[in-house]
Protein backbone atom coordinates (compact mmCIF):
# COMPACT_ATOMS: atom_id res chain seq x y z
CA UNK A 1 0.00 0.00 0.00
CA UNK A 2 1.28 3.72 -0.63
CA UNK A 3 1.70 6.13 2.13
CA UNK A 4 -0.92 8.04 0.60
CA UNK A 5 -3.37 5.45 0.13
CA UNK A 6 -3.50 5.15 3.81
CA UNK A 7 -5.95 8.27 2.85
CA UNK A 8 -9.48 6.65 1.53
CA UNK A 9 -12.67 8.03 0.95
CA UNK A 10 -14.01 9.64 4.33
CA UNK A 11 -11.49 6.54 6.00
CA UNK A 12 -8.04 6.23 7.11
CA UNK A 13 -6.47 3.32 7.40
CA UNK A 14 -5.24 2.18 11.23
CA UNK A 15 -1.47 2.16 9.81
CA UNK A 16 -1.99 6.03 9.92
CA UNK A 17 -1.83 6.08 13.53
CA UNK A 18 0.54 2.58 14.56
CA UNK A 19 3.04 2.35 11.80
CA UNK A 20 7.13 3.50 13.31
CA UNK A 21 8.00 3.63 9.38
CA UNK A 22 4.82 5.73 8.63
CA UNK A 23 6.26 8.22 11.23
CA UNK A 24 9.58 8.29 10.15
CA UNK A 25 7.99 9.20 6.57
CA UNK A 26 6.08 11.78 8.25
CA UNK A 27 8.85 13.75 9.90
CA UNK A 28 10.36 13.74 6.60
CA UNK A 29 8.27 14.55 4.14
CA UNK A 30 5.98 16.49 6.48
CA UNK A 31 7.56 18.25 9.27
CA UNK A 32 10.84 18.77 7.28
CA UNK A 33 9.55 20.84 4.89
CA UNK A 34 6.85 22.75 5.85
CA UNK A 35 7.14 25.96 8.28
CA UNK A 36 6.89 25.28 12.27
CA UNK A 37 6.58 27.70 14.49
CA UNK A 38 10.06 28.31 16.98
CA UNK A 39 9.28 31.19 19.50
CA UNK A 40 8.26 34.65 19.15
CA UNK A 41 10.85 37.83 18.59
CA UNK A 42 9.95 38.99 22.68
CA UNK A 43 12.27 36.13 23.46
CA UNK A 44 15.60 37.89 21.39
CA UNK A 45 14.97 41.15 21.78
CA UNK A 46 18.77 42.52 22.07
CA UNK A 47 22.06 41.00 20.99
CA UNK A 48 22.52 37.88 22.50
CA UNK A 49 19.58 37.18 23.42
CA UNK A 50 18.46 33.82 22.48
CA UNK A 51 16.49 30.10 23.30
CA UNK A 52 16.53 26.74 22.12
CA UNK A 53 13.82 25.14 20.46
CA UNK A 54 12.91 21.67 18.35
CA UNK A 55 11.88 21.26 15.21
CA UNK A 56 10.76 18.16 13.80
CA UNK A 57 12.84 15.73 16.51
CA UNK A 58 15.77 18.27 16.08
CA UNK A 59 17.34 20.62 18.89
CA UNK A 60 17.85 24.34 17.00
CA UNK A 61 19.05 27.64 18.63
CA UNK A 62 17.62 30.96 17.78
CA UNK A 63 19.82 33.93 18.53
CA UNK A 64 19.37 37.76 17.98
CA UNK A 65 23.07 38.18 16.54
CA UNK A 66 25.12 41.46 17.05
CA UNK A 67 23.77 42.92 13.68
CA UNK A 68 20.49 42.53 14.93
CA UNK A 69 19.40 39.86 12.51
CA UNK A 70 18.12 36.60 13.59
CA UNK A 71 20.13 33.33 13.46
CA UNK A 72 18.99 29.84 13.57
CA UNK A 73 21.51 26.80 13.68
CA UNK A 74 21.31 23.28 14.61
CA UNK A 75 21.98 23.13 18.15
CA UNK A 76 25.38 20.32 17.63
CA UNK A 77 28.84 20.85 17.89
CA UNK A 78 30.77 20.56 14.41
CA UNK A 79 33.47 18.74 15.92
CA UNK A 80 32.16 15.68 17.89
CA UNK A 81 28.34 16.06 17.59
CA UNK A 82 27.87 17.14 21.37
CA UNK A 83 24.93 19.37 21.93
CA UNK A 84 26.32 23.52 22.61
CA UNK A 85 24.02 24.86 24.33
CA UNK A 86 21.65 23.09 26.96
CA UNK A 87 19.95 26.40 28.45
CA UNK A 88 16.48 26.86 27.26
CA UNK A 89 17.06 30.47 26.90
CA UNK A 90 19.37 33.47 27.89
CA UNK A 91 21.69 35.98 27.16
CA UNK A 92 25.61 35.33 25.46
CA UNK A 93 28.41 36.33 23.48
CA UNK A 94 29.08 33.33 22.09
CA UNK A 95 28.14 29.27 22.50
CA UNK A 96 30.65 26.86 24.01
CA UNK A 97 30.52 23.53 23.56
CA UNK A 98 31.15 21.37 26.74
CA UNK A 99 32.79 18.33 25.39
CA UNK A 100 35.77 20.25 23.65
CA UNK A 101 35.31 23.56 24.03
CA UNK A 102 34.81 24.57 20.59
CA UNK A 103 33.08 28.17 20.70
CA UNK A 104 30.52 29.58 18.31
CA UNK A 105 29.63 33.18 17.48
CA UNK A 106 25.62 33.90 17.47
CA UNK A 107 25.78 33.86 13.78
CA UNK A 108 26.55 30.36 14.53
CA UNK A 109 30.24 30.69 12.79
CA UNK A 110 32.93 29.34 14.31
CA UNK A 111 34.88 31.79 16.82
CA UNK A 112 37.72 29.85 18.11
CA UNK A 113 39.42 26.21 18.94
CA UNK A 114 41.45 24.95 21.56
CA UNK A 115 45.29 24.04 19.75
CA UNK A 116 43.74 24.37 16.87
CA UNK A 117 47.53 24.14 15.39
CA UNK A 118 46.68 20.32 15.78
CA UNK A 119 44.28 19.94 13.64
CA UNK A 120 46.61 20.31 10.30
CA UNK A 121 46.95 23.19 7.62
CA UNK A 122 43.99 22.93 5.77
CA UNK A 123 42.17 23.35 9.21
CA UNK A 124 41.78 26.83 9.19
CA UNK A 125 40.61 27.13 5.68
CA UNK A 126 37.78 25.14 6.50
CA UNK A 127 36.91 27.26 9.45
CA UNK A 128 35.32 29.57 7.74
CA UNK A 129 33.19 27.56 5.37
CA UNK A 130 32.67 24.51 7.29
CA UNK A 131 32.48 24.14 10.78
CA UNK A 132 30.33 26.74 11.99
CA UNK A 133 27.22 25.45 13.48
CA UNK A 134 24.47 24.29 10.64
CA UNK A 135 22.31 26.77 9.73
CA UNK A 136 18.66 26.03 9.76
CA UNK A 137 17.90 26.11 5.89
CA UNK A 138 14.94 28.83 6.12
CA UNK A 139 14.31 31.44 8.81
CA UNK A 140 11.01 33.72 9.41
CA UNK A 141 9.05 35.21 11.23
CA UNK A 142 4.97 36.90 10.86
CA UNK A 143 3.89 38.94 13.45
CA UNK A 144 6.90 38.46 15.62
CA UNK A 145 5.57 34.76 15.59
CA UNK A 146 9.28 32.92 14.07
CA UNK A 147 8.87 30.36 12.03
CA UNK A 148 12.02 28.16 10.27
CA UNK A 149 11.97 25.61 7.86
CA UNK A 150 14.15 22.46 7.24
CA UNK A 151 13.87 22.43 3.54
CA UNK A 152 15.95 25.14 1.36
CA UNK A 153 12.61 25.84 -0.90
CA UNK A 154 9.58 26.09 -0.67
CA UNK A 155 6.21 29.11 -0.24
CA UNK A 156 7.31 31.45 1.80
CA UNK A 157 6.01 31.98 5.11
CA UNK A 158 3.10 33.91 4.11
CA UNK A 159 1.76 32.45 1.40
CA UNK A 160 1.98 28.95 3.60
CA UNK A 161 -0.15 30.35 6.32
CA UNK A 162 -2.71 32.12 3.89
CA UNK A 163 -5.07 34.73 4.83
CA UNK A 164 -6.91 33.01 7.34
CA UNK A 165 -4.29 31.82 9.57
CA UNK A 166 -2.51 35.38 9.04
CA UNK A 167 -5.81 37.19 10.39
CA UNK A 168 -5.44 34.90 13.77
CA UNK A 169 -2.05 36.15 14.07
CA UNK A 170 -3.18 39.93 13.30
CA UNK A 171 -5.77 39.55 16.13
CA UNK A 172 -3.51 38.58 18.70
CA UNK A 173 -0.90 41.62 17.98
CA UNK A 174 -4.62 43.96 17.60
CA UNK A 175 -5.61 42.84 21.15
CA UNK A 176 -2.51 44.38 23.06
CA UNK A 177 -3.72 48.42 23.62
CA UNK A 178 -0.14 49.21 22.80
CA UNK A 179 0.09 46.83 19.69
CA UNK A 180 3.01 44.65 21.58
CA UNK A 181 3.02 40.96 23.04
CA UNK A 182 5.71 39.09 24.98
CA UNK A 183 5.96 35.29 25.22
CA UNK A 184 5.85 35.43 29.13
CA UNK A 185 5.27 33.25 32.19
CA UNK A 186 6.50 29.90 31.78
CA UNK A 187 5.75 26.51 29.81
CA UNK A 188 2.98 23.58 30.19
CA UNK A 189 4.45 20.38 28.46
CA UNK A 190 2.32 17.30 28.79
CA UNK A 191 3.09 13.98 26.98
CA UNK A 192 0.99 11.67 26.32
CA UNK A 193 0.81 7.59 24.63
CA UNK A 194 -0.53 8.46 21.12
CA UNK A 195 -0.04 9.25 18.03
CA UNK A 196 0.46 13.03 17.14
CA UNK A 197 -2.63 13.43 15.01
CA UNK A 198 -4.69 12.68 17.50
CA UNK A 199 -4.68 15.58 18.99
CA UNK A 200 -4.58 17.88 15.96
CA UNK A 201 -7.59 15.80 15.10
CA UNK A 202 -9.45 16.63 18.63
CA UNK A 203 -9.15 19.90 19.08
CA UNK A 204 -11.40 21.08 15.95
CA UNK A 205 -13.63 17.91 16.69
CA UNK A 206 -16.71 19.83 17.77
CA UNK A 207 -18.89 16.56 19.09
CA UNK A 208 -16.58 15.52 21.79
CA UNK A 209 -16.53 18.03 24.10
CA UNK A 210 -20.23 17.56 25.66
CA UNK A 211 -19.46 13.75 25.49
CA UNK A 212 -15.85 13.22 26.71
CA UNK A 213 -15.69 16.16 28.89
CA UNK A 214 -19.02 15.33 30.74
CA UNK A 215 -17.90 15.13 34.34
CA UNK A 216 -15.57 18.35 33.18
CA UNK A 217 -18.34 19.88 32.93
CA UNK A 218 -20.10 18.54 35.62
CA UNK A 219 -17.61 19.87 38.26
CA UNK A 220 -17.68 23.23 37.50
CA UNK A 221 -21.14 23.25 38.10
CA UNK A 222 -20.80 22.27 41.29
CA UNK A 223 -18.37 25.22 42.39
CA UNK A 224 -19.65 27.25 44.77
CA UNK A 225 -18.59 30.56 44.27
CA UNK A 226 -20.44 31.72 47.71
CA UNK A 227 -22.67 34.12 45.60
CA UNK A 228 -19.80 36.09 44.23
CA UNK A 229 -19.15 36.14 40.05
CA UNK A 230 -17.78 33.18 39.21
CA UNK A 231 -14.31 32.67 37.85
CA UNK A 232 -13.96 33.11 33.20
CA UNK A 233 -11.93 29.71 33.70
CA UNK A 234 -14.48 28.21 35.22
CA UNK A 235 -17.08 29.40 32.92
CA UNK A 236 -14.85 28.17 29.93
CA UNK A 237 -15.21 24.75 31.28
CA UNK A 238 -18.87 24.79 31.14
CA UNK A 239 -19.25 26.20 27.91
CA UNK A 240 -17.63 22.75 27.30
CA UNK A 241 -21.19 21.61 27.73
CA UNK A 242 -22.89 23.57 24.86
CA UNK A 243 -25.94 21.23 23.54
CA UNK A 244 -25.16 18.95 20.85
CA UNK A 245 -27.32 21.16 18.16
CA UNK A 246 -25.53 24.35 19.62
CA UNK A 247 -21.97 22.68 18.62
CA UNK A 248 -23.55 21.83 15.12
CA UNK A 249 -24.50 25.70 14.61
CA UNK A 250 -21.02 26.78 15.58
CA UNK A 251 -18.79 28.08 12.37
CA UNK A 252 -15.86 25.60 10.84
CA UNK A 253 -13.40 26.25 8.05
CA UNK A 254 -11.06 24.03 6.18
CA UNK A 255 -8.57 25.68 4.36
CA UNK A 256 -5.66 24.79 1.84
CA UNK A 257 -2.46 23.14 3.68
CA UNK A 258 -4.36 21.14 5.80
CA UNK A 259 -4.77 24.49 8.18
CA UNK A 260 -8.53 25.14 9.51
CA UNK A 261 -10.19 26.74 12.47
CA UNK A 262 -13.53 26.57 14.55
CA UNK A 263 -15.94 29.46 15.72
CA UNK A 264 -15.57 30.69 19.34
CA UNK A 265 -17.64 28.80 22.04
CA UNK A 266 -17.34 30.51 25.44
CA UNK A 267 -20.41 32.35 25.28
CA UNK A 268 -20.59 31.97 28.99
CA UNK A 269 -16.55 33.32 29.73
CA UNK A 270 -17.82 36.27 27.44
CA UNK A 271 -21.35 36.75 30.00
CA UNK A 272 -18.53 36.42 33.07
CA UNK A 273 -16.31 39.24 31.00
CA UNK A 274 -18.87 41.84 31.01
CA UNK A 275 -19.19 41.89 35.00
CA UNK A 276 -15.12 41.15 35.21
CA UNK A 277 -13.62 44.78 36.53
CA UNK A 278 -10.54 43.63 34.82
CA UNK A 279 -11.78 43.04 31.61
CA UNK A 280 -13.83 46.49 31.82
CA UNK A 281 -10.59 48.47 32.14
CA UNK A 282 -9.10 46.22 29.31
CA UNK A 283 -12.00 47.36 27.48
CA UNK A 284 -11.47 51.10 28.38
CA UNK A 285 -7.50 50.94 27.16
CA UNK A 286 -8.68 49.33 23.90
CA UNK A 287 -11.17 51.89 23.19
CA UNK A 288 -8.86 55.06 24.02
CA UNK A 289 -6.43 52.87 21.83
CA UNK A 290 -8.78 52.60 18.42
CA UNK A 291 -11.98 53.84 18.92
CA UNK A 292 -14.70 52.44 20.02
CA UNK A 293 -15.87 50.87 16.82
CA UNK A 294 -12.54 49.42 15.46
CA UNK A 295 -12.39 47.96 19.25
CA UNK A 296 -15.25 46.31 18.79
CA UNK A 297 -14.03 44.73 15.57
CA UNK A 298 -11.13 43.78 16.63
CA UNK A 299 -12.89 41.76 20.41
CA UNK A 300 -15.07 40.36 18.13
CA UNK A 301 -12.84 38.01 16.49
CA UNK A 302 -14.11 34.92 17.53
CA UNK A 303 -12.38 31.84 17.02
CA UNK A 304 -11.25 29.29 19.28
CA UNK A 305 -8.78 27.31 17.57
CA UNK A 306 -7.13 28.39 14.09
CA UNK A 307 -4.27 25.56 13.16
CA UNK A 308 -1.76 25.77 11.55
CA UNK A 309 -1.04 22.02 9.86
CA UNK A 310 0.78 19.77 10.70
CA UNK A 311 1.26 20.76 14.86
CA UNK A 312 0.13 24.58 15.70
CA UNK A 313 -2.90 25.71 18.02
CA UNK A 314 -3.44 29.32 17.77
CA UNK A 315 -6.48 31.42 19.95
CA UNK A 316 -5.70 35.04 20.48
CA UNK A 317 -8.77 35.40 22.06
CA UNK A 318 -6.89 33.61 25.22
CA UNK A 319 -3.21 34.65 24.27
CA UNK A 320 -2.33 31.18 24.06
CA UNK A 321 -0.42 29.02 21.74
CA UNK A 322 0.02 25.03 21.77
CA UNK A 323 2.85 23.53 19.56
CA UNK A 324 2.71 19.70 19.18
CA UNK A 325 6.32 17.72 19.38
CA UNK A 326 5.61 13.95 17.99
CA UNK A 327 8.41 12.10 19.64
CA UNK A 328 7.75 8.42 18.19
CA UNK A 329 4.44 6.79 16.64
CA UNK A 330 2.79 5.97 20.02
CA UNK A 331 4.15 9.22 21.96
CA UNK A 332 3.42 13.08 21.67
CA UNK A 333 4.16 16.11 23.92
CA UNK A 334 2.17 19.09 23.82
CA UNK A 335 4.06 22.62 24.92
CA UNK A 336 1.74 25.34 25.90
CA UNK A 337 3.15 28.99 25.97
CA UNK A 338 0.80 32.34 27.05
CA UNK A 339 1.55 35.77 26.07
CA UNK A 340 1.27 38.89 28.05
CA UNK A 341 -0.62 42.14 25.66
CA UNK A 342 1.05 45.22 26.13
CA UNK A 343 -0.76 48.26 28.06
CA UNK A 344 -3.06 45.84 28.99
CA UNK A 345 -3.79 45.29 33.17
CA UNK A 346 -1.88 42.66 34.92
CA UNK A 347 -5.21 41.22 35.58
CA UNK A 348 -5.61 40.27 31.83
CA UNK A 349 -2.47 38.01 31.98
CA UNK A 350 -2.99 36.40 35.64
CA UNK A 351 -6.33 35.59 34.06
CA UNK A 352 -4.71 33.83 30.92
CA UNK A 353 -2.56 31.46 33.48
CA UNK A 354 -5.85 30.73 35.32
CA UNK A 355 -7.56 29.70 32.09
CA UNK A 356 -4.41 27.52 30.68
CA UNK A 357 -3.90 25.86 33.97
CA UNK A 358 -7.71 25.07 34.45
CA UNK A 359 -7.98 23.98 30.68
CA UNK A 360 -4.60 23.12 28.92
CA UNK A 361 -2.39 21.84 31.32
CA UNK A 362 -1.36 18.51 33.52
CA UNK A 363 -3.28 19.95 35.95
CA UNK A 364 -6.20 20.45 33.35
CA UNK A 365 -9.74 18.30 34.29
CA UNK A 366 -10.32 18.95 30.38
CA UNK A 367 -7.26 17.88 28.50
CA UNK A 368 -6.79 14.78 30.77
CA UNK A 369 -10.02 13.54 29.17
CA UNK A 370 -8.35 14.05 26.05
CA UNK A 371 -4.92 12.48 26.65
CA UNK A 372 -6.52 9.19 27.88
CA UNK A 373 -8.84 8.80 25.44
CA UNK A 374 -5.84 9.37 23.01
CA UNK A 375 -4.16 6.80 24.73
CA UNK A 376 -6.98 4.04 24.55
CA UNK A 377 -7.48 4.51 20.97
CA UNK A 378 -4.22 3.51 20.41
CA UNK A 379 -3.64 0.49 22.61
CA UNK A 380 -7.13 -0.22 20.53
CA UNK A 381 -5.83 0.08 17.11
CA UNK A 382 -3.39 -2.59 17.64
CA UNK A 383 -6.19 -5.37 18.17
CA UNK A 384 -8.56 -6.56 16.47
CA UNK A 385 -8.91 -6.82 12.25
CA UNK A 386 -10.94 -4.16 11.48
CA UNK A 387 -8.20 -2.36 9.01
CA UNK A 388 -10.45 0.96 8.09
CA UNK A 389 -11.12 4.17 11.08
CA UNK A 390 -14.23 6.12 10.10
CA UNK A 391 -14.20 9.73 9.41
CA UNK A 392 -17.40 10.37 7.06
CA UNK A 393 -19.47 12.29 9.17
CA UNK A 394 -20.61 15.17 6.64
CA UNK A 395 -19.12 13.57 3.73
CA UNK A 396 -21.95 14.72 1.54
CA UNK A 397 -22.13 17.89 3.00
CA UNK A 398 -18.73 19.82 2.91
CA UNK A 399 -20.05 22.80 0.88
CA UNK A 400 -21.67 24.29 3.80
CA UNK A 401 -20.36 22.40 6.51
CA UNK A 402 -22.16 21.69 10.29
CA UNK A 403 -20.12 22.27 13.25
CA UNK A 404 -19.92 18.75 13.66
CA UNK A 405 -19.02 18.39 10.10
CA UNK A 406 -15.66 16.19 9.99
CA UNK A 407 -14.74 18.12 6.87
CA UNK A 408 -11.31 19.94 9.06
CA UNK A 409 -9.88 16.27 9.69
CA UNK A 410 -10.60 14.95 6.14
CA UNK A 411 -8.84 18.50 4.98
CA UNK A 412 -5.99 17.35 7.45
CA UNK A 413 -5.79 14.06 6.33
CA UNK A 414 -5.82 15.17 2.25
CA UNK A 415 -3.40 17.31 3.18
CA UNK A 416 -0.93 14.33 4.76
CA UNK A 417 -2.24 12.01 1.53
CA UNK A 418 -0.35 15.03 -0.48
CA UNK A 419 2.68 15.87 0.91
CA UNK A 420 3.32 11.66 1.82
CA UNK A 421 2.97 11.02 -2.03
CA UNK A 422 4.91 13.93 -3.32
Amino acid sequence: MALNDLVGHGRVHRRFYTDPAVFEEERRRIFRRVWLWLGHESQVRSPGDFFTARMAGERVIVARHTDGTLRAFHNRCMHRGAEVCAAASGNARSFVCPYHAWTYRTDGSLASVPLDQGYGAAFKEARARELGLEPVARLSSYQGFIFGSLSPSGEDLETYLGPDVRAAFDNFVQRAPDGTIELAGGRTVQRYRGNWKLQIENSIDLLHPRILHRSAIGAADRVDHGGGRPSIEWDIVKANGLTLREWDGLRIAALERGHCWMGGFLTKAIDAEREDPVQKRYREAMVARHGEQRAGEILSFNRHNTIVYPNLFVNSRLAQIRVLQPVSVDCTEQHGYIFRLGGAPEGMFESSVRMVNTNNSPASIVTSDDHEIFERIQESLATGDAEWVDWSRGLERESNPEGTNELPMRNQHRAWAAYMGA
